[in-house]
């Protein structure tokens, strides 16, 4: 079905135009290898200089009296990206320079500057700022225990978000610009639902979830015109929680619940001298002052400059890291996705390597194929080696699936976890195609369900049947080694299943999870474990060279994309909807898997 939505919305089909379909697709197809050749040379270019600077500049020096200056724009991920492109103009290129912020210099960076008498502070510069709620709350753990080092922490914007504005609450000095917006607004999330629209066009979506699996939402909006009251409910407790945790943190300052709850129902942060007068605030002033002002009194030096500095233990022992990122899918997975080979191999490579005693699997994903899920969970079975997982913005529905049989789960208490719950979801039009586009489809067959399933026509409910009965099957080998693994007994485990979606606070409570603590905590106690007490980090899977990143780039279809279509094309074409159901047309077969809304916390 997601193959036919494309092929209706090209834009070769340009019905007014005089110049030939075949001739528009010649000069498309043209114009897109000319810019790739002249990308390709100006990247030429660019490797030059970038070789010219890198043979100019010096090592990194930390000076007495440092600041660390943490720039708090884009988005917060598991791992930062070197990018040496970064200082240079490339645009042309289409694959972006944005620098990437990763928790991992920030865990370790902090850490070490705890102890370091060089570093005198931390600097929040901050700006158009996202993260996940898990990543959130190890930021200010790790900058906590920074701050209880006896060290300073700053923080300034023109712009604070919402979850910049909570790290700011940590600072001992926050300072807003005098025409800054502040903005604190509360939690919420909105789903949009598709039957209404379904049932216009002809189109008839086939889902079938496992039996009691009524809070597994990821299907809902193919089958309601409105929200459900499982998911209203799950959905309640979660945005409930998550105001909580942020609340926590202006009261940090001192700052009483309702004045906090407040500020967000009237949008105070809207007026600087107001969200000042309330205390979210210290002081209000211009950039080149204050900046003028650090500068004045301490030497600057950026985070990820800093964390490059540091080494690692001269030990022959080690702990491996492996980082499971992203949507578990049928391909081979890269650093952004979990496959049928990038976490697998990576597991059984430190198994493999005698210097390693203990494994932390970082998990951070929200699901999606459950063959997949299971051939993971397969995977860390056959390992004796401690295994210990550390979940991170949410290890849910797959991800908890590839978490369970560890020896132990770290959760952070806003980690999004649990939707132990399996679906299907198929799409038929056969009012479409018979009604308003007048198709006729005739099938030749030798068994029953040969064609099965077919885009022209409904199921029977026979092939229903066959569907549900393999469901079923599914949800109970998940429920089943989630017992195994996590030493419960069905008649407790069920309850807390159907799909439905915990925090990490709750799931502590509940048994899905044993200790509520962040990645440092989950290496500890692998440590303990092993018992170690003298080791490394040995990362998984290896991080893409950024080179190899950006000439990669030009086999992604978003250049030609970017050349042969227009804007309203491609924003069509990035709707959560439309990539929904791309995913389900590339990854067939049994679901284990959130609602994207969930990423949009």
């Amino acid at each position: 079905m997601a193959c036919s939505i494309f092929k209706v919305l090209s834009p070769k089909f340009v019905p007014n135009s005089r110049t030939p379909v075949y001739m528009k697709s010649f000069f498309t197809t043209l114009l897109a290898v000319l810019t790739a050749f002249i990308s390709l040379i100006v990247l030429g270019i660019g490797l030059l200089l970038l070789a010219a600077l890198n043979g100019d500049s010096q090592t990194v020096k930390v000076k007495e009296n440092t600041l660390l200056k943490i720039g708090l724009n884009g988005t917060l991920a598991e791992r930062s990206v070197d990018d040496p492109f970064a200082d240079l103009e490339l645009g042309l290129l289409g694959v972006g320079t944005d620098a990437q912020l990763g928790l991992d210099d920030l865990r370790n960076g902090l850490e070490a500057a705890a102890k370091d008498d060089r570093v005198s502070g931390v600097l929040l510069d901050q700006g158009a700022f996202s993260a996940g709620y898990g990543a959130l709350e190890e930021f200010s753990e790790y900058l906590t225990a920074f701050k209880a080092s006896g060290k300073r922490v700053y923080s300034y914007g023109e712009y604070y978000t919402q979850k910049g504005a909570y790290l700011g609450a940590f600072a001992d000095s926050a300072i807003l610009h005098p025409g800054g917006i502040y903005d604190v607004r509360g939690v919420g999330v909105s789903l949009t639902y598709y039957k209404d629209f379904f049932d216009k066009v002809g189109i008839e979506p086939l889902v079938v979830r496992g039996t009691g699996n009524d809070f597994k939402s990821a299907v809902e909006p193919y089958l309601y015109s409105e929200m459900s009251e499982e998911n209203r409910l799950q959905l309640s407790v979660l945005t409930d929680q998550f105001w909580s945790f942020l609340s926590s943190g202006f009261q940090a300052r001192g700052l009483a619940p309702e004045v906090i709850d407040s500020a967000a129902a009237n949008w105070s942060g809207m007026n600087a001298d107001l969200i000042q007068e309330l205390g979210f605030v210290d002081a209000l002033g211009y950039r080149e002052n204050v900046m003028e002002h650090f500068k004045e009194n301490y030497e600057l030096l950026s985070i990820s400059d800093y964390a490059s500095t540091l080494e690692q233990p001269n030990a022959t022992d080690r702990i491996a890291l492996i980082y499971a990122n992203g949507t578990i899918g049928n391909g081979s997975g890269d650093e952004n996705s979990i496959g049928t080979k990038n976490i697998i191999k990576a597991l059984r490579k430190a198994d493999d390597n005698k210097r390693v005693k203990a494994i932390v699997l970082r998990v951070n994903s929200p699901g999606g194929s459950a063959l997949t899920s299971d051939m993971i969970h397969h995977a860390i079975e056959e390992i004796e080696k401690p295994v210990i997982v550390s979940q991170g913005n949410y290890a849910a529905s797959g991800g908890y699936y590839i978490s369970c049989n560890a020896d132990a789960i770290f959760t952070n208490s806003t980690t999004v976890t649990g939707s132990i719950g399996i679906f299907m979801s198929l799409f038929t039009g056969e009012e479409l195609l018979e009604n308003t586009l007048g198709l006729h489809v005739a099938e030749v067959k030798t068994h029953p369900l040969a064609n099965f399933p077919a885009l022209h026509k409904q199921p029977s409910e026979g092939e229903y049947a066959v569907l549900q009965k393999m469901i079923d099957r599914g949800y109970a080998d998940f429920t089943g080694k989630v017992a195994e693994g996590r030493n419960m007994s069905m008649d407790d485990l069920l309850p807390l299943c159907g799909g439905r979606v915990w925090t990490g606070k709750d799931a502590n409570e509940l048994g899905l999870t044993d200790l509520e603590g962040n990645l440092s905590d989950a290496i500890a106690y692998a440590a303990k474990q092993a018992e170690l007490t003298d080791y490394r980090i040995y990362e998984l899977p290896r991080v893409e060279d950024p080179i190899d990143r950006y000439l990669n780039a030009f086999s992604n279809t978003s250049l030609v994309r970017g050349v042969s279509s227009t804007s309203w094309l491609d924003k069509l074409l990035d709707h959560p909807a439309v990539l929904e159901l791309q995913y389900l047309t590339e990854n067939p077969g049994l679901q284990a898997k959130l609602h994207p809304l969930y990423s949009n916390f």
